[in-house]
């Protein structure tokens, strides 16, 4: 049956279903077809979730004849006696014929020269001018917004607008500034080299936030370096030590007066589209199973170079933070430190909290379907 250039035809032997275009072909599987019809008696209108359970499907399922009607709309007769109604559209789209309108933007890796934008709080007020911002932290991995109220503990309602605030065993909020018997070495006047953050935590925080709710004193830059363009150059430079990092698992270890803490993982992580999409790097917090010394000669050169490149100026920028300054960088890609600065100068207080990407992702989702929300709802 045709419709414009689409066109779908049965295998009889095997009761699959073949979807042609005029560029493409695919032969589709029946059971997966039956697990996306449309059809109200099977699946909920509202939460989209499917009313029955698979596994009562006839594993031997056939599609027995289909067609293609106005507006996208194929229905398709299957052995069980079922008539499933489906919308075409979001079937291409699944397989990737078609760009998915929900779908974040691809990263773009970038490095020193990029041009460092912020942007004004009251704008996100605006749905439009949020999913804007929204794009570019997903395409970039951070965002920096100014003018942010500054009330003590005001962040956990600022990053309540764009996810749900981790609780960790430094509360839902952690201030940095410094201590008289520091747990962390944030807690200090030190420069802090490019690290990420909690990769003794399982799971990882995603996104963590950084708040200025006072800075008087001189030094003390924020520096941003981005993951992926630091193992993109790795990759080139030392293409076997790169994979070393990327196949040896490594543990994570935090002890502190209230919590001991251990995770393990590689240092360089890819999705399931193969692209790198993590970058686990805290040089103070790292130890590496007691390999063989080929393996472990190419991690410790592999993992030198990686550090070294996160501290290069060629790739890292810097900022400062300001009352009113807001830092949102995603943790799995960003490397973050600071500038060394004198604490006897005056005051430099920052807050922060941790949120999950779950948080933003569906909110940009919501966003390019057309919502008009400018927070992440919360369900009652």
């Amino acid at each position: 049956m045709l419709r414009g250039h689409d066109a779908v035809f049965v295998k009889p032997q095997t009761g699959e279903l073949i979807l042609t275009s005029q560029e493409n072909s695919i032969v589709l599987h029946p059971l997966w077809l039956r697990e996306r019809a449309l059809n109200s008696d099977t699946l909920d209108p509202i939460t989209k979730q499917r009313k029955y359970e698979h596994s009562l499907f006839q594993s031997d399922l056939k599609v027995l004849e289909a067609k293609i009607s106005e507006k996208s709309k194929l229905d398709i007769y299957f052995s069980d006696s079922f008539e499933g109604h489906f919308n075409l559209d979001q079937i291409k789209n699944e397989i990737g014929w078609l760009k998915d309108v929900e779908s974040p933007p691809v990263l773009e890796s970038w490095t020193a020269s990029i041009n460092l934008k912020r942007i004004n709080w009251e704008c996100l007020k605006d749905p439009s001018n949020l999913k804007h911002m929204l794009h570019n932290f997903l395409k970039y991995g951070f965002c920096v917004m100014e003018n942010t109220p500054t009330e003590k503990d005001s962040l956990l309602k600022l990053a309540g607008k764009f996810g749900y605030v981790r609780h960790t065993h430094w509360g839902k909020l952690f201030n940095v500034e410094i201590k008289r018997m520091p747990t962390d070495t944030a807690y200090t006047d030190d420069a802090l080299s490019s690290h990420t953050d909690n990769p003794y935590r399982e799971p990882v925080p995603g996104i963590q936030f950084l708040h200025c709710l006072e800075n008087n004193v001189s030094g003390g830059l924020s520096t941003l370096v981005d993951g992926v363009a630091i193992i993109k150059q790795l990759e080139l430079e030392m293409p076997e030590h790169s994979k070393i990092l990327e196949n040896v698992n490594v543990r994570f270890r935090y002890e502190g007066p209230s919590a001991i803490l251990e995770n393990w993982g590689s240092i360089i992580e890819r999705n399931h589209n193969n692209i790198i999409n993590r970058i686990r790097l805290s040089n103070r917090l790292d130890y590496v199973p007691a390999l063989d010394k080929k393996t472990l000669d190419y991690f410790y050169a592999g993992r030198k170079r990686l550090n070294e490149l996160s501290n290069h100026p060629n790739y890292q920028i810097q900022f400062p933070f300001k009352k009113g300054t807001l830092l949102m960088m995603d943790n799995y890609r960003l490397l973050h430190g600071r500038t060394k600065y004198n604490g006897a100068e005056g005051v430099r207080h920052l807050q922060g909290c941790y949120t999950d990407h779950d948080g933003v992702t569906s909110l940009y989702r919501m966003l390019s379907k057309g919502s008009k929300v400018t927070s992440v709802p919360t369900e009652l």
